[in-house]
Parts: C-alpha cells; structure tokens; sequence
C-alpha cells in the first residue's frame, strides 16, 4: 500500500449483520447483510486503517454479542469491555422484546484509555433505522480523545462531531477500501469523473 495512507486511532463500526435480520421488518429491508465470514474477512482492510496504537467501537446486536468478539479479534483487536445502549422503548426481538443494542470496546497495541469514568451503559433515544445515538461519538470522544482521528465504516450519515471520516454504501466516502475488494458507490462516482480510485484516505472529515 502507498507510504501515505491515513491511518486512523479509531475505527468504529456497525456491520450490516445477516442473523436474524431477515423478513419483512429485518435489517435486510433497508440494506444488503453480509455473512460473519465476510465480515470478518475484513480484517486486512482494518489492520491497514488502524494505527498500531488504537481502539474499535464495534456495534453488535442482542443476536450477533458473542460472534462479535470473534470479529473484533479477526480484526487484530483485544476485546476489552461492552457498552450498552439502553433505549426508551422495546424494539423487536425472536425471544425477548430488544431494548438494548451493544457496541464491544476493544483495543489494539497499547492505547490506554483518555476518561476512566465511563460507565458501560448509556441511555438515549431511538432514532432512524440503524442511526446510532449523538451520545456514542461524544463517549468516544472522551475515552479516546477529541482530537484522534476517527473512522466510521458502514457509515449512513455524518458524525456529529469533528475528526471523523466515513466510508460505506450509502454516504459519499472519504477513503476507499477498493485495494481490499470493497468497492463502494463513491468509488465508482470517482471513475466516472476521470479520477483514479483513491487507495488511501482522503482526509479526514471535520463534522
């Protein structure tokens, strides 16, 4: 890969899980899944995206808590703690009503923490399908530090807050992950216009 590749102290993520989110009111309704092996397939992708020194925000369903570890690990990181969103009202569920979500905290290389007081819940609001809370980027804010730059994969919106940038399907991405076989609509958008698909960051997004 090219010398100048961006290279992030933080990678969050949100997989678009294929268990359990099929039928008419399923994930797969507002995007396509992906199996756990191309998921964790994944890992070379990240391990070149990541600093050596860093930590992973990894969203996880009720469904998909215990194969979550095993995708944090096939992306070079050591699990390190859950942190439980707590919402206002129950969602669906095959067994229980979901009212909690899961993003697993997990760190690579040595990458201590900015705030030692962050509990491991947080209460906010639902919003949109799949949009994660305002409150989770300022958590990572604080336990990993405002000015570290940040990347959110499988992005559907904008942070709100600084020193981020996105890459996914369905926002206009600021890296590429093509050089690793993900292509996405931005690359493309990129081709059209006569320039060559990027194999590193552009740059970070500011919010």
């Amino acid at each position: 890969m090219a010398a100048s590749l961006q290279r992030y102290g933080v990678i969050a993520a949100d997989p678009p899980w294929d268990v359990q989110q099929k039928g008419s009111f399923g994930a797969d309704q507002h995007y396509d899944l992906m199996t756990l092996e191309q998921i964790k397939a994944m890992g070379p992708a990240v391990q070149a995206l990541a600093e050596d020194n860093a930590h992973l925000y990894l969203w996880v369903t009720n469904a998909t808590l215990r194969v979550g570890y095993d995708v944090m690990e096939a992306w070079g990181f050591i699990p390190r703690s859950p942190l439980t969103w707590v919402k206002p009202r129950f969602t669906l569920g095959n067994y229980l009503r979901n009212a909690t979500e899961h993003v697993l905290f997990g760190t690579r290389g040595k990458a201590p923490v900015q705030f030692r007081s962050q509990p491991t819940w947080v209460f906010a609001p639902l919003q949109e399908h799949s949009v994660k809370p305002d409150e989770f980027y300022a958590i990572a804010d604080r336990v990993s530090g405002r000015d570290t730059k940040k990347l959110e994969l499988f992005a559907r919106r904008r942070p709100p807050a600084p020193n981020w940038s996105v890459w996914g399907n369905e926002i206009e991405s600021d890296v590429s992950l093509a050089p690793w076989g993900y292509p996405v609509p931005s690359d493309y958008a990129r081709q059209d216009d006569g320039e060559m698909t990027p194999s590193v960051g552009d740059g970070e997004s500011e919010g």
